[in-house]
């Protein structure tokens, strides 16, 4: 065999083996390139798997779950926390902070002295109903230009400090006004403390203006009346007329 032919020989020989060796290596590199992507669809399932996880957890929270809440703490994903320091509404979880919690404290403590002034204030006001008359009398006494302790002796001699007393004669309220007597003073309601006061105020300053003053005189006319005191005079007197100006008198004289 010539050289020729020889080295044509071991050409196509290495040709054959290339080929061959080509073709090996076409197959290996395809198989690492499928090793490849399934690495890659396991790892995505692995990292779907993972979110699921998260997802379902977080969902928990929503829910008060604790279980998701301690799987989560266990990854550290979140601090730990439980219901008495968490509020829940309708679709959120809301941390209560230590903060808030200090701020409630000092809005407390606050709201104390405010409470004791009010407690203080209702202390000052009248708890019964003759003082809040008797307070009522001082007013209407400066109003009418007339000595509080007159009008005191008056109310307390016709009816005890009762605006809803009514005599057999019919005369009504603090005053004893009778119905013709509160229409002529402008007395609309004869029971309210008040009207009462100020219309009878004004009637017994009447009376003393007519008699310059005497108290007497004045006195009986508001009880027995005046048509009956201008006729009869103050010596035909009834005794319950003269009892009635004795109990003012004997009220009158310790004041002074």
């Amino acid at each position: 065999m010539t050289i020729d032919a020889l080295t044509t020989n071991r050409l196509q020989s290495l040709s054959s083996e290339d080929a061959a060796s080509t073709t090996l290596g076409s197959a290996s590199f395809a198989g690492y390139l499928d090793q490849i992507q399934q690495d890659h669809n396991r790892s995505n399932e692995q990292a779907r798997e993972v979110l699921r996880v998260i997802k379902d957890a977080m969902l928990g929270l929503l829910t008060d779950d604790e279980q998701d809440s301690d799987l989560l703490s266990s990854y550290h994903m979140i601090q730990p926390f439980t219901r008495s320091h968490h509020v829940l509404s309708s679709d959120r979880t809301y941390q209560v902070s230590r903060y808030q919690q200090q701020a409630a404290t000092v809005h407390a403590s606050q709201a104390e002295p405010v409470v004791a002034e009010e407690a203080e204030e209702t202390s000052a006001q009248p708890h019964s109903l003759k003082e809040r008359i008797e307070q009522l009398i001082d007013r209407v006494a400066q109003q009418v230009e007339l000595p509080s302790w007159l009008i005191h002796s008056v109310v307390s001699a016709e009816s005890s400090y009762q605006p809803d007393a009514v005599s057999p004669a019919g005369a009504e309220g603090l005053m004893q006004l009778m119905p013709e007597t509160a229409k002529e003073m402008g007395v609309n309601d004869s029971f309210d403390p008040q009207q009462n006061l100020i219309g009878g105020s004004r009637y017994l300053k009447r009376l003393l203006n007519k008699y310059d003053g005497d108290l007497d005189h004045a006195l009986a006319a508001y009880n027995w009346g005046q048509g009956n005191v201008d006729r009869k005079g103050l010596e035909q007197m009834p005794t319950e007329t003269r009892n009635y100006i004795a109990r003012i008198r004997q009220t009158i004289n310790p004041m002074g």
